[in-house]
């Protein structure tokens, strides 16, 4: 299998974000509800990322993978604090506890237009990486998007280590 002559590598700013505690939150609904909740989920993240200068590559479940220009990594991380506090406003409205889990990378990948029916696709480890980085309520960049940010925008992110992980050998 050949990759597709309008594939192409190039650095993009990643961001994954999601409904943090969604189970929880929507436990009691109906599919109805349920189905609801995600759509204005959808359709509030598509305007917020475009508002921001981003484009959408897909939607899953109750997650959204958008990318940036490598150097606007200003605008993803805007992004992602407006869309948090309409999320919250979301619940709010309609009596569910949920919030916003993000994460952000910048990272190499392939491009182009070879997912289902040639829609608009990224892949590589960079795109593993994101969505890879952490879960739950709040936002987390890697050390390419660290980088990136003025030093006055630095101060407030603190490094974390992954935890150790023991695996019992055989």
């Amino acid at each position: 299998m050949t990759a597709s002559a309008d594939l192409r590598e190039r650095q993009l700013a990643m961001v994954v974000v999601d409904l943090a505690r969604f189970t929880q939150a929507v436990a009691g609904l109906d599919l109805q509800g349920l189905a609801s909740i995600v759509a204005a989920f959808y359709r509030t993240a598509a305007d917020v990322v475009s508002q921001h200068g981003g484009r959408v590559v897909k939607f899953v479940g109750d997650g959204c993978l958008a990318v940036f220009e490598p150097d606007d990594v200003l605008q993803a991380l805007e992004l992602t604090e407006v869309l948090r506090s309409r999320v919250r406003a979301l619940g709010a409205e309609h009596n569910l506890d949920l919030d916003l889990g993000a994460n952000v990378h910048v990272s190499t990948v392939a491009e182009g237009a070879f997912g289902l029916g040639g829609a608009y696709e990224i892949v590589g480890m960079g795109v593993i990486h994101v969505f890879r980085m952490g879960g739950g309520p709040g936002t987390r960049i890697s050390e390419p998007v660290y980088r990136r940010l003025p030093s006055g925008r630095r101060s407030p992110w603190r490094k974390h280590q992954s935890p150790a992980i023991y695996a019992l050998e055989q």
